[in-house]
């Protein structure tokens, strides 16, 4: 059987064969060579950061540590390292995804936390530490219809029910942005009456 005819050659341009590889070079490092002469003469900030004003963004996972355990109505306090430096810190008490009424059929906003009456208010120190004591809610709402957030009902929290117990804050400072975002888990305890 005889083999096929190979196919006609198309009408490309013909590949060089080595030739222009001395005009390449040449060109990359005179190219090598502008790119540095100007960067040293424009000078850069640190971090790569441009002097044209943009802000640098840097987030941070802070870690929470809670007693474990809260109780509606009363003052609760939390630790917080590795937070933004000098950051407000806006605290949360939520009920996470895995409650049914929360992850499966509706959605459940986070329950607002103010600071606990003579107390310093939610703010990180130099190092992103902090001691914050604030009072626990009572209750969170949950959003009814899917398609109106702003129709929802307030619902208590109840005995044995997990929570989270969010913290967010940021800072900016010399054109560097940092975002913190932490969280720890508690048991939400209501004493016998």
């Amino acid at each position: 059987m005889p083999l096929a005819d190979p196919p006609v050659s198309c009408d490309s341009q013909a590949v060089s064969d080595g030739r222009g590889r001395a005009a390449l070079a040449a060109t990359a490092t005179l190219a090598c060579g502008l790119i540095a002469a100007a960067t040293a003469v424009a000078g850069t900030l640190p971090n790569g950061l441009s002097s044209t004003g943009k802000v640098k963004f840097i987030f941070l996972k802070a870690r929470v540590v809670s007693d474990g355990f809260v109780t509606p109505g009363q003052p609760e306090t939390i630790s917080i390292s590795r937070m933004a430096p000098r950051a407000r810190i806006k605290v949360f008490v939520e009920a996470p995804p895995t409650t049914l009424q929360c992850g499966e059929f509706y959605f459940c906003d986070p329950a607002p936390t103010e600071p606990a009456p003579g107390t310093p208010p939610y703010r990180a120190s130099g190092s992103g530490k902090a001691q914050l004591t604030f009072v626990m809610p009572s209750t969170y709402y949950i959003e009814t219809d899917p398609f109106d957030p702003r129709v929802r009902q307030p619902v208590t929290f109840a005995h044995g029910q997990a929570v989270h117990i969010d913290v967010q804050g940021a800072s900016t400072r010399k054109h560097v942005r940092r975002e913190s975002f932490g969280f720890a888990r508690a048991i939400v305890q209501i004493p016998a009456s």
